[in-house]
């Protein structure tokens, strides 16, 4: 499987609302996984982009989340998925 793009993000925990640094990884097939780190190789989680998303918001229209401190609401990208 090819990647298509690769970097690090910062994602909000659904739990305890805080803010993770993690490996986030768009791969070809429209699956996207993040990690511990760079090398990929201990996955967290995936979404199947094409079938799981509801809604993808990015910048100001992300009304309900508060950008990490320090960070700019213009950088934020919120992605719902059908199962909450």
């Amino acid at each position: 499987m090819a990647l298509v793009r690769g970097g690090w993000l910062w994602r909000q925990s659904s739990i305890l609302r805080r803010w993770k640094r993690n490996w986030f990884a768009l791969w070809l097939d429209g699956t996207l996984g993040y990690y511990h780190d760079e090398t990929a190789q201990d996955e967290e989680d995936r979404v199947l982009i094409h079938f799981n998303v509801r809604d993808i918001k990015i910048g100001p229209e992300c009304h309900d989340v508060q950008p990490p401190e320090g960070r700019s609401r213009d950088g934020l990208l919120t992605v719902n998925l059908r199962e909450g």
